[in-house]
């Protein structure tokens, strides 16, 4: 039986409302709706999922445990780089399949097999960011690794199957445009500093404005200081500051998916944490807002030519 919409509304409202992460919350939920949606079409039980860069597993297993009647326990798959986490995945959600592996590895993700949905959610970043040269990033090519391995998760699908992508996006408009903007407080001034210091995907650059609160910077800069200023001062820190949270502007995913295969069948943008950062920064330049930094892209292969 596949409740209503209403009850699950409800149920991953309960069941997320500890989850800190609203961008899991987001993948979570816009993936339990697929999964009964192919179980109303018909697809019935053993629907296989697959998450890259799976982390402690809190996405995969709560969907799964979720829609335990709806799944193949033992044929759903996280794969994750880390070995601590994945400890920690076999821990809290037993019977499923825990890989330790680098899924950006050319036939890797082929082996697997094929999969009813495959997850990536918060992963193509880290792989964007993983082609740090000279302390920055190489953008052409980090690109390029992130687009490749969208195509290795696509080929992935199963006849039907579903991609869900949760991810940092880049802005609109030109990245060299200079912001006007001022700090709350001497200690958000510090932070910022601390973060121009130590972020590494990129060299931050800034000037003094007109007092000893405000600064002016390109777009590009501020929009990766934003969401990364929620981890300065906390442990998360020394491994967020080496990412690069965006990557592509959504004009860039939508060409990359259809360059992929994958046709978009819905999206959202959206940003999770504006309050948090109207609580640091106000932005001066006229007619200029915090970005939706967000995307959340469901995605199904496209059908072949008759």
């Amino acid at each position: 039986m596949v409740e209503t919409d209403a009850f699950w509304d409800f149920f991953w409202e309960m069941r997320l409302r500890p989850m800190e992460n609203l961008g899991k919350r987001a993948a979570i939920q816009a993936a339990s709706r697929l999964m009964r949606q192919m179980a109303r079409s018909g697809r019935g039980s053993g629907l296989r999922l697959l998450e890259l860069g799976c982390g402690e597993g809190q996405i995969l297993g709560a969907l799964v445990d979720g829609h335990a009647q709806l799944c193949d326990r033992r044929a759903c798959v996280g794969v994750d780089y880390n070995p601590r986490s994945l400890e920690r995945c076999r821990q809290d959600y037993p019977g499923l399949q825990w890989l330790e592996d680098d899924f950006t590895s050319a036939g890797y993700l082929e082996a697997l097999g094929r999969f009813d949905l495959v997850l990536m959610v918060n992963a193509l970043h880290e792989v964007f960011s993983s082609t740090l040269s000279a302390g920055v990033v190489d953008v052409p090519a980090a690109k390029q690794r992130a687009e490749t391995t969208l195509g290795r998760a696509a080929a992935c699908l199963g006849a039907g199957g579903w991609l869900v992508l949760f991810d940092g996006l880049e802005p609109p408009g030109d990245p060299r445009e200079s912001l006007r903007v001022r700090f709350a407080n001497a200690a958000s001034r510090r932070d910022f500093e601390t973060f121009a210091r130590q972020y590494r995907p990129f060299h931050i650059t800034y000037r003094p404005g007109e007092g000893p609160l405000e600064v002016e910077l390109p777009r590009r800069d501020f929009t990766r200081y934003i969401t990364k200023s929620i981890f300065l001062g906390k442990g998360l820190w020394q491994t967020e500051r080496l990412e690069s949270y965006q990557y592509f502007t959504q004009d860039e995913f939508h060409a990359a998916f259809e360059r992929q295969g994958l046709v978009i069948r819905e999206e959202r943008t959206l940003t999770m944490n504006a309050v948090k950062w109207e609580q640091r920064v106000t932005i001066l330049t006229p007619g200029v807002g915090f970005p939706e930094e967000h995307i959340l892209i469901l995605a199904q292969g496209a059908a072949p030519a008759q």
